[in-house]
């Protein structure tokens, strides 16, 4: 079988098995409409029997009576088929119940046994009538015989009938012929039930093949679906994670190179922080002493001003004018020396807080938490903000009295 060539499509189980044995063989329909012809093909064969003749035919008409009933039985099946089911599988036992009594019980021939063909054949011979009555003999009436030929015809009919049912021509020479014919007839129904079992065995095994074949279309088509549903989505997800994967290196390449810019600038002010903690250190060291030391000075000025004042008389005039300008100036200088050293820790501070800026700006790139500009723009520019001196404003000398006065505002 190539691969383009379908496989036959299997029959479908049957609806009942009905074993006809010699009559017929095995009749497995699988359709109402199958069992509706059989019967039709049936009363169709013995048509010629509705015409009457006598009572002799009554065992042929009562049992052709029960095929108008088995085809009601199949128009009710077919009715419930869909809207009962449960009447339906009756129907379907009283079908087969029916048949059974016609060709099993009543022994009815079926229009394919040697029996039927050997009527039909001597009914073309002789005419309806000797026909019948031939057939009566081997149909017998199930409530007595009641056999009344009126002709010639009928008479030939039920003579020729009985010799051939009972054998009686060929009861002097039975021997050889007789039992071959037997065991042919023996040979030919073991024959139809072989065939009637083999048939329905081999209708079973097809079905079984259809629906295995069906199992397995079925199964290779879903095993393609998901696997081209799951290569999608695998080729999909691949996508995925190369374009991730690109756009991670991306972002890590320009978080290596804003670090490697930024690095820089960072060692700058740690190293400028670190120069003005130095500085601080120094100049607060540098106040500290000054302003011990001021008040040390003013203190040694103050008692030698004392010290060579006469008693109950007033500091000269120089002397007085002389340590308060030492005392101005040192006054100054230690000014000088706190604004410095105040100008240093802001400094210091500073410097501290743009070192974690640039560290913290770092650390929001490799996060990816900078998606935008602006936000980028805004740390820069409060990163790159112009740096001020720290140095406090009028570190020169005081002002004079003149200028003291000419600055105050005018009431």
């Amino acid at each position: 079988m190539t691969e383009n060539t379908a496989p036959p499509v299997p029959a479908p189980e049957p609806l009942f098995i009905l074993d006809l044995g010699e009559n017929g063989g095995s009749f497995a329909p699988t359709s109402l409409d199958q069992i509706n012809a059989w019967v039709q093909t049936e009363q169709a064969f013995w048509s010629w029997m509705n015409r009457s003749y006598g009572n002799h035919d009554q065992g042929i008409k009562q049992a052709l009576n029960q095929l108008p009933n088995a085809l009601k039985q199949v128009s009710q099946a077919l009715q419930h088929k869909e809207s009962n089911p449960q009447h339906y599988q009756q129907q379907i036992a009283a079908i087969q119940d029916t048949l059974r009594d016609v060709f099993v019980q009543r022994k009815f021939p079926h229009s394919s046994a040697p029996l039927a063909k050997r009527i039909e054949a001597y009914r073309k011979d002789t005419g309806d009538a000797a026909a019948s009555f031939f057939a009566s003999v081997f149909v017998p009436p199930q409530t007595g015989q009641h056999f009344l030929p009126q002709d010639l015809i009928a008479w030939r009919g039920l003579v020729e009938g009985l010799i051939e049912r009972f054998s009686l021509a060929s009861a002097p020479q039975k021997g050889r012929k007789q039992a071959a014919e037997q065991s042919f007839e023996q040979l030919r129904v073991k024959a139809e039930q072989l065939v009637g079992e083999k048939t329905s065995t081999y209708e079973a095994l097809h079905r079984d093949y259809g629906s295995l074949a069906e199992e397995i279309r079925t199964a290779a088509g879903n095993q393609t679906a998901q696997f081209d549903t799951a290569q999608t989505q695998r080729d999909g997800d691949f996508e995925k994670l190369v374009t991730g994967h690109k756009l991670e290196m991306e972002n890590l390449r320009k978080t290596f190179r804003e670090e490697i810019a930024l690095r820089a600038p960072a060692e700058y002010w740690e190293t400028k922080r670190a120069g003005h903690v130095r500085m601080a250190r120094l100049t607060g060291g540098l106040s500290f002493a000054g302003i011990v030391g001021a008040a040390a000075l003013l203190s040694w000025f103050v008692h030698d001003l004392l010290l060579n004042t006469t008693p109950n008389t007033a500091p000269e005039t120089w002397r007085i004018a002389v340590l308060v300008l030492i005392g101005l100036f040192t006054v100054w200088g230690v000014r000088l020396l706190v604004r410095m050293f105040l100008s240093h820790l802001h400094l210091t501070t500073d410097a501290a807080e743009r070192v974690v800026m640039v560290r913290t700006y770092l650390s929001l790139l490799e996060g990816d938490r900078l998606a935008s500009k602006e936000d980028r723009q805004l740390i820069l520019q409060a990163l790159f903000r112009p740096a001020s001196d720290g140095i406090v404003k009028d570190e020169g000398l005081p002002p004079s009295m003149f200028e003291f006065f000419t600055r105050q505002p005018r009431s």
